[in-house]
């Protein structure tokens, strides 16, 4: 009996494990750094004892919450890249319109990121190996563009990669209220293309 009970346990386990991280996005989204594990374990309806076996404390569950952010944002970039390898062009506009989306889905989470007291946090060789993959999304486009030669190739490619990226929050910011995510992708690609081709439409 005890072995037919532990498939239950470890689903019960990865279950509220689960909920716990949902939670501490909502909570860590309202109240940034000083979110407070009892809150988290009330909204979750889970006991504090519960929370605690999971995460040992505020800062491992800080860690959690931000890898998983990262880890899940950089799954959509991969995601929507792999569906259109094929095509640079509609690869690039995938890329803004996930990015634009990830924005709505995590834009309170990135600004709270932006905190530079998670630096004590959040191991930052690891931040770092995280942004760079980021970018790497971006190049396999450019390099993907640059062989079709519809992409120009005497251009940084990082530094093109690292305005891609920038441009997309700040758009957002700006002009989320006024278009569509679908209509600011659009428009935004437009920019892009202007700068990877020299004829501006690729």
């Amino acid at each position: 009996m005890e072995h037919s009970g532990l498939p239950i346990k470890r689903a019960d386990a990865v279950s509220n494990r689960a909920r716990i991280i949902e939670v501490a996005l909502a909570v860590f989204a309202e109240r940034g750094l000083d979110m407070e594990m009892g809150e988290i374990a009330s909204r979750a309806d889970l006991g504090i004892g519960t929370l605690y076996r999971h995460f040992a404390n505020r800062e491992d569950l800080l860690r959690a919450i931000l890898t998983h952010t990262l880890n899940d944002t950089l799954a959509q970039f991969h995601a929507a890249a792999a569906e259109t390898i094929d095509d640079p062009r509609a690869a690039l506009l995938a890329f803004v319109l996930v990015g634009l989306r990830v924005q709505q889905q995590y834009g309170p989470i990135f600004a709270v990121m932006r905190d530079p007291r998670l630096r004590k946090i959040f191991d930052q060789t690891q931040a770092q190996t995280i942004r760079d993959q980021f970018l790497e999304v971006v190049l396999s486009i450019l390099e993907g563009g640059i062989k079709a030669k519809l992409f120009r190739s005497d251009l940084d490619q990082e530094v093109v990669a690292a305005t891609i990226m920038g441009s997309i929050m700040g758009v957002h910011d700006l002009f989320e209220t006024r278009w569509s995510v679908e209509e600011l992708a659009q428009k935004l690609v437009l920019l892009h293309l202007a700068m990877l081709t020299r004829n501006g439409n690729g």
